[in-house]
């Protein structure tokens, strides 16, 4: 380098980029053995602008910063490497590697960290006889980008000086050499394509705790179930998460809230659900900080206002609402279920659009809204139980319809239905069960699947850690018990004659009371009365019915004269006759209450809610008992108040409510016992007991679902789960009886029930009932030998290989290997074959805090980024999976054009994104290179 001979110093400036690396480098190619850097910042793109003026020559590099903080104090410089190195656009840096790690490997390369003595100076030091002290970082950005000043020293004894002080600060730095080099030697290696898969299902998986002050912290399958749900309402604005009882939907909904609040994606939070459960939400929002309005489902269908006054709040929020972001919380949307209005006696071929669906319809399209449902049993009787669920999101169905899904051949085809007149074009919905789970808006997560992917195992059992706390998953097994209905002959005669058929062409009219008296009978002697009591009243009695121009086809005398008799007849059961279906139940009772278990009942009627309560008294006199029924005149049965209600269910269940802390062993609690139709078997926390006994059977699987998910949740125990369900029979036909009990059909309400409940398992995954006998319990001691109980075993295991969502599928395999997923480097390399037919090439980057999983097309050059989970169902493997044979230098080639392609799409500077993970799917069968593909334009 060459100085005015008047000059011992020249002082040069560089006022335009660049001009750093022009000196810099004509000083390093004139060294012969040494080079001295020190520098505030290295990076491998800095390296590379300087590589090839190295070579042969000793060198060692001081790595300091520019302004020493407690930040960036406590980052290793080796991982700070290794980010930028990741980062933006370099078609060399892999050349780049190789050649550090050649000369580190022969012994012609130190670095050194001297951060901790806060040194910042920049010195370009070329043997002993000329210094550059300059501004400029060995980065790619200080030496090519940025405007740097600076001195050319060739003043022998200023360079000897600086000579020694760089030695001094070299020696007593902490030599990083060695473990940038095993960095290095890693990041050449071709990864396993098992590790790709893991490393991308955990970055999806990221969700930053928020800010909040909210005790409850998600446990490891809420954070996967509060990711997914993160996706679709940000993309689609709507989600549906189908999630077992006891898996804690409302803490996910919570922390759900609390993002998107964080993020300003909202302003409030609308929660629409059942009157049980609104104390408890209104808890977690208000623990959570978080302005929340509740509102009982039921006032959606009030007429006006003076039917529910709440209808004016929910006016002055639907007028408001396109000035503020609401995040709309359905709980319980299956009680949604039903869109068009069902009136017994003015049916129409097209009956109107309940007002429900109406108001809430409204909310969503008039507001800026994101809608969440909640469900843990979205299937009733049909389809179109789900489909008018689905009805409720935001219509985006075909929001991504135009090819941005590149694998869209490979999701169901029902993402959204054209069909229907009474469907938006762009309304979600499914053809069948089978789809459902595979909706881009919906998640589906069972406690199967928890227990066996979550789950820890010890000598008692499986367990899920809740921060210090196990959850133990109890074990279940399931009962029929099978009773004969009382006055079979009377009430099949009266059947048959058809003196409970209506006047009238449509069959539905004409048998309903046939069906309520079979729903009545199969209840209890009391229910079965109050009907027939109805039933002789109409018309013009004091209990009549309202059958508006219809009448029954038997005239009230007639009716009278057959009825009058079975009705005396049902007042001496429980009385002076035993009632078996009671005494049955009693004895079951009897014996887990002697055990130390709590047992809950749920009843179909409200009247047998009342009648077993007090053939409780008298049967188990010593037994403490709550119900929720209670009777206001003679026949006349009402709920009780349900502040009143609440009561008895914290009292009930002290420990699952919170009242009693650490889970004591001495006993606190009120009652043994707790009778309640189905109004309490929704979202309430019952799990101190361990029984639940389905008295009467239900006409869908929502019904024993719901009522069993009162206790089966995790508990601090190991404990077993029994459930009894009560199906009636009748006597078999014999050929000398003089009826026919088969034209009754009693037991078509249970088959109907098990075929929906088969149905249903599709989307729960948890069956609640039993028709397989694998145990025959000895009845000798119970009321009767025509009574008899089939119990079977629950394995969870087995049902855990059931169908649930397809991203926790994939995510079951990261909880297995959830600490080797943690401890993958970023920026991985690996290549694996697929049955595509074209080189494909699949690239995760983060950007801005987000990740993106993105799909390059080699041929064409086009870059898609699909859903979440037909990018997993692409690159998914097992952890023998081969890592295929490819070069790497295509790898890197194509990655590089991703991002580029990418960056120029997006209009995103290359420098603001990382790669994470690069896999090339190589076509099987295809043994030819890249060359072609790889020499096209870009």
């Amino acid at each position: 380098m060459s100085e005015p001979k008047t000059s011992r110093k020249r002082r040069s400036s560089w006022f335009e980029p660049g001009k750093s690396l022009e000196y810099i480098t004509s000083g390093l190619e004139k060294a012969k053995s040494q080079i001295r850097i020190a520098t505030g910042f290295f990076t491998i793109k800095g390296w590379n602008l300087i590589r090839r003026y190295t070579k042969e020559k000793q060198t060692y590099l001081l790595v300091g910063l520019d302004e020493p903080g407690e930040k960036r104090a406590r980052e290793a410089l080796v991982k700070e490497i290794m980010r930028d190195l990741r980062t933006g656009l370099d078609r060399d840096r892999r050349q780049a590697v190789i050649d550090l790690v050649q000369k580190i490997e022969s012994d012609r390369f130190e670095i050194v960290d001297a951060r901790a003595t806060d040194h910042h100076n920049k010195l370009y030091i070329c043997d002993g006889r000329a210094a550059i002290q300059t501004s400029s970082n060995l980065t790619g950005k200080g030496l090519m980008q940025q405007v740097e000043g600076g001195n050319v020293i060739t003043n022998f004894a200023e360079v000897a000086a600086l000579v020694r002080e760089f030695d001094e600060y070299f020696a007593g730095a902490q030599d990083l050499t060695r473990e940038l080099l095993d960095i290095l030697r890693k990041w050449l290696q071709f990864a396993s394509p098992w590790d790709i898969y893991l490393k991308t299902m955990l970055a999806f998986e990221d969700v930053q705790p928020p800010q909040t002050r909210y005790a409850k912290k998600p446990v490891s399958y809420q954070v996967n179930m509060i990711a997914q749900t993160l996706r679709h309402l940000r993309e689609f604005r709507g989600s549906m998460l189908v999630a077992s009882t006891g898996l804690g939907k409302t803490v996910v909904a919570v922390h759900v809230a609390l993002h998107l609040k964080e993020e300003d994606a909202i302003d409030n939070v609308c929660v629409v659900g059942p009157k049980a459960v609104r104390p408890n939400w209104e808890k977690e929002m208000r623990m959570a900080s978080l302005p929340c309005t509740y509102f009982v489902r039921q006032m959606f269908d009030a007429t006006n206002a003076k039917k529910d006054s709440n209808l004016n709040d929910f006016e002055d929020i639907l007028e408001e609402s396109k000035q503020q972001r609401w995040l709309l919380v359905i709980d319980e949307s299956h009680e949604l279920r039903n869109r068009f209005k069902q009136d017994l006696f003015s049916r129409t071929k097209n009956p109107p659009e309940r007002l429900a669906f109406v108001r809430l319809r409204k909310f969503v399209e008039t507001g800026d809204l994101r809608v969440l449902l909640l469900t843990g049993s979205p299937y009733a009787k049909e389809i179109e139980d789900i489909n008018n669920q689905l009805h409720l999101l935001p219509h985006t169905a075909s929001t991504r319809s135009d090819g941005v899904y590149y694998f869209l051949e490979k999701c169901p085809e029902s993402q959204h239905l054209f069909d229907s007149e009474t469907r938006t074009r762009n309304a979600w919905a499914v053809k069948n069960t089978d789809d459902f789970i595979k909706l881009s808006v919906v998640s589906q997560l069972t406690t199967p699947h928890v227990a066996k992917y979550y789950g820890i195992r010890d000598e008692c059992g499986t367990y899920i850690e809740f921060g210090d706390n196990k959850g133990y998953v109890p074990e279940v097994i399931l009962h029929t018990v099978n009773f004969p209905l009382v006055l079979a002959d009377n009430l099949t005669e009266a059947i048959s004659a058809g003196y409970f058929q209506v006047n009238t062409k449509s069959p539905i009219h004409k048998h309903f009371f046939e069906r309520l008296v079979k729903v009545a009978w199969a209840s209890s002697a009391l229910a079965l009365r109050g009907v027939l009591e109805c039933i002789v009243d109409t018309p013009g009695g004091a209990n009549s019915y309202d059958l508006k121009k219809m009448s029954f086809k038997f005239p009230r005398r007639d009716r009278e004269e057959c009825l009058s008799p079975i009705i005396e007849e049902l007042k001496k059961i429980g009385g002076d006759r035993e009632d078996i279906k009671v005494v049955t139940l009693s004895r079951i009772v009897k014996a887990k209450i002697d055990a130390g278990e709590k047992i809950i009942i749920f009843c179909e009627r409200r009247a047998t809610v009342y009648y077993l309560y007090n053939q409780f008294q008298v049967l188990l006199p010593k037994s403490k008992i709550a119900a929720t029924i209670e009777k206001v005149e003679e026949g006349k049965y009402e709920t009780k108040d349900s502040r009143d209600v609440e009561k008895l269910i914290r009292d009930f269940a002290p420990v699952a409510n919170g009242r009693v802390q650490n889970y004591p062993d001495s006993d606190l609690t009120n009652y043994d016992i707790f009778i309640s139709t189905d109004a309490y078997g929704v979202g309430v926390n019952m799990q101190d007991a361990s029984v639940v006994v389905n008295y009467d059977i239900d006409w869908t699987p929502i019904g024993p679902i719901q009522r069993a998910g009162r206790v089966l949740r995790f508990w601090h125990s190991p404990r077993t789960i029994n459930i009894y369900t009560f199906v009636p029979t009748l006597p078999k036909t014999h050929k000398n009886s003089p009826f026919n009990y088969d034209l009754i059909e009693i037991q078509k309400r249970w088959d109907n029930l098990m075929s929906r409940h088969r149905e249903s398992r599709k989307l729960t995954d948890l069956p609640v009932l039993t028709t397989e006998v694998t145990q025959l319990v000895d009845m000798a001691e119970m009321a009767s030998e025509s009574v008899t109980v089939e119990s079977a075993k629950m394995n969870l295991d087995a049902l855990a290989s059931l169908d649930i969502s397809p991203y926790y599928r994939h995510t079951a395999q990261l909880q297995l290997n959830r600490d080797y997923a943690k401890s993958l480097r970023d920026d991985l390399v690996s290549a694996k074959t697929y049955p595509g037919k074209k080189p494909l090439l699949y690239l995760l980057l983060l950007h801005d805090g987000k990740y993106r999983g993105l799909f390059y097309e080699p041929d064409t050059g086009r870059v898609t980024e699909p859903e979440i989970v037909a990018t997993f169902n692409e690159i998914a493997c097992e952890a023998e999976t081969p890592t295929a044979n490819v070069d790497y230098e295509w790898v890197e080639t194509m990655g590089d054009r991703c991002v580029k392609r990418w960056c120029d799409d997006n209009r995103v500077p290359s420098d603001e994104v990382e790669r994470i993970c690069t896999l090339y799917l190589k076509p099987e069968g295809d043994d030819g290179d890249l060359s072609a593909l790889l020499s096209k334009p870009e």
